[in-house]
């Protein structure tokens, strides 16, 4: 009985991830949160402006009330 080792050659390295600069807090006056250095946002997630995701189709038009 032979042992023997299956694998794949070495590939490149993937890119690292980008980085938004460390010791940030949130924008919230009196928030002390500290921000992830990998988190683009201003805000903590407590704060953060309020978002509605489009789960499939077109962005409705808002309509003239």
């Amino acid at each position: 009985m032979s042992e023997y080792i299956k694998g794949s050659r070495p590939r490149q390295l993937p890119p690292a991830s980008r980085t938004y600069g460390g010791g940030r807090v949130c924008a919230e006056q009196g928030c002390e949160t500290r921000i992830s250095i990998y988190n683009k946002a201003t805000h903590c997630w407590a704060h953060a402006p309020l978002r509605y995701p489009v789960s499939r189709g077109e962005r409705r038009k808002k309509t003239a009330a």
